[in-house]
């Protein structure tokens, strides 16, 4: 952003009695630029304006009603987050002793009724500029440019502020870079100058890219990054967010530290510690809130297998069973403790196999089986889903190679995706090496997606599901229904089928919500010749009115529960 947006985007407010010479003002201000102009005639609630909207600079006309100019004056200079505000008092009067007394309260300029325009904006323009330099010699750390610990726990009290109101919860990570200060120490001051630079755009580049798990709205990183100390770095989070969320984003702060920086031909590695402290569970005042996070940063190793702590030991307790999930799961991956099992998919009328949806399974050394809405969200996490996402292709892709030699050949297999793995760079080339090496036949694989995944970047899927149906795979759209209201990219999508997804089943047949946007799917997908599956049907009377509706597949516990391969086997016997 440019020196002279930032000037025309300051608050400019005004207060005098006479709303006329409020609209002229800010008429001569809008043609030079100025658009963001707050006006105020009644000088009674002067003060309490001017604290609540934090303005730039402030035009405030002397001979007032009530409270004069002279009164607001005085009671904005005797605050502390007023003291310092620019004020240009307006005056007609050219009385020595008016402009002496308006001097001895704190004006800063003067300017005389009535107003000429060049001469205002050029006022106006000249203290801006000013306050823009002071502001950064203030607010700013001057080696990275990042804002300070100052403007940092301004913004951190005025969030803390808003959430009482609200009555949400703000998070604050503090970032500290614990191999600094020996790197400073040996390699000098300017290689350590130039680390906090990396660091502070490494930091400013990882949350610009990061999606927060979903939920962080993407701003302007220096809006939320600051330089608090010598070595240690904080970011205030204004969203809501789960002790899971901040784990992410937490470990991708981590992940952006992991290669080496470059600086002056030597590879330093930093290594860097963080905490994270949220308010009001960990305190409602700024300065206790940053005094948290920073010293579970600084204590991180202590308690803690790695390099991240909450202040708050339950959260702490969370955590240590995430991470044990995390170096469990690399252990599972590694000694082959995932399995699959198939849920058979029926024809509507005739009750016979015609399909299966591959199920991930975990079963711990210790016999435990460990449900996937526990470890999928930590795998995707932690960056693991497409290892186990490959494993899982290539395995379903196996199975359903073993049924055609079976002569089980009118049996499809389905597989979702994951999103990340959907998006993997390789994705088609590891499905079609599935295809090549384990022999099956591609139109009997089904590979499902869900609807808020098909959205995400319809582009790039467009693509690649077209990549997916040139190798002869066909292609499911999960969870139908659930996603977007707009339905205008089923008609590009070279799709086979559609999923009703198991909340709008769970009504039938008696709720009319779930009457209507059934038969509304139902219909649709026959105008485009695609399949219609309806999941989790769980009794013959939904069965009975989803067959009528024009159902073609059912999947569900009234059918038959996640089987194994034996099981599967059996069932597909009595059910062929």
């Amino acid at each position: 952003m440019s020196s002279n947006s930032v000037l025309t985007d300051s608050l400019i407010m005004m207060v005098d009695d006479e709303p006329i010479m409020i609209d002229l003002i800010q008429a001569f201000l809008e043609d030079a630029g100025y658009d963001n102009f707050l006006g105020q005639s009644d000088s009674v609630c002067a003060v309490e304006l001017v604290t609540n909207r934090k303005p730039d600079v402030l035009l405030l006309d002397l001979v007032m009603p009530d409270v004069t100019g002279f009164m607001v004056l005085e009671a904005l200079r005797g605050m502390e987050q007023t003291k310092h505000l620019p004020i240009i008092v307006l005056t007609s009067s050219s009385d020595g002793a008016t402009k002496l007394k308006a001097l001895e309260l704190g004006a800063t300029d003067f300017l005389a009724k009535p107003v000429d325009p060049s001469e205002l904006v050029l006022r106006v323009r000249n203290i801006l500029t000013v306050k823009a330099y002071q502001d950064q010699l203030i607010y700013l750390d001057v080696l990275t440019g990042l804002p300070n610990r100052k403007l940092f726990l301004e913004r951190l009290a005025s969030a803390i502020e808003s959430t009482v109101k609200t009555d949400n919860q703000l998070s604050v990570i503090a970032i500290r870079l614990a191999t600094f200060k020996a790197i400073n120490d040996s390699f000098g001051p300017k290689v350590g100058d130039d680390v906090l630079n990396e660091a502070s755009l490494r930091l400013q580049n990882c949350l610009s890219s990061m999606d927060m798990c979903g939920n962080f709205q993407s701003q302007d990183p220096t809006k939320i990054i600051s330089k608090i100390s010598g070595d240690e770095f904080s970011i205030l989070l204004y969203e809501e967010l789960s002790d899971e969320e901040l784990s992410c984003i937490a470990e991708r702060l981590i992940k952006a530290f992991e290669a080496p920086f470059i600086i002056d031909q030597h590879s330093l590695y930093i290594t860097i510690s963080l905490g994270i402290a949220m308010s009001p569970r960990d305190g409602n005042d700024a300065d206790i809130v940053l005094k948290n996070a920073s010293y579970a940063a600084h204590h991180s190793y202590d308690e803690m297998p790695g390099p991240l702590q909450f202040y708050s030991q339950e959260a702490n307790l969370h955590l240590q069973e995430r991470l044990q999930m995390q170096q469990d799961l690399k252990k599972a991956i590694k000694d082959n403790e995932f399995y699959l099992v198939f849920q058979p998919q029926v024809d509507a009328f005739t009750g016979t196999v015609k399909g299966a949806e591959a199920l991930l399974r975990w079963a711990r050394p210790d016999k435990a089986i460990i449900s996937p809405a526990i470890f999928v969200p930590i795998a995707e996490q932690s960056g693991l889903m497409e290892e186990i996402g490959s494993w899982v292709l290539m395995n379903a892709f196996l199975q359903a190679a073993a049924w055609q030699q079976q002569a089980m050949n009118n049996v499809s297999i389905s597989i979702n995706v994951s999103s990340k793995q959907f998006r993997a760079d390789g994705f088609v080339a590891l499905v079609d090496k599935c295809l090549q090496d384990s022999k099956v036949r591609p139109e009997s694989v089904v590979i499902e997606m869900t609807e808020s995944l098909a959205m995400s970047d319809i582009t790039k899927t467009n693509s690649i599901l077209h990549q997916l149906k040139g190798l002869g795979l066909k292609v499911s759209v999960d969870d139908f229904g659930t996603g977007y209201s707009s339905l205008s990219y089923l008609k590009s999508f070279p799709l086979n089928e559609l999923k009703i997804d198991k909340t709008f089943v769970d009504g039938l047949p008696d709720n009319k919500g779930d009457q209507a946007i059934t038969s509304a799917i139902i219909t649709m997908a026959k105008k485009l010749n695609f399949l219609v599956v309806a999941e989790g049907v769980e009794n013959q009377e939904q069965a009975d009115y989803l067959a009528i509706a024009g159902c073609d597949l059912f999947q569900g516990y009234h059918f038959a529960r996640p089987l194994s391969v034996d099981a599967f086997k059996a069932y597909y016997d009595v059910h062929s």
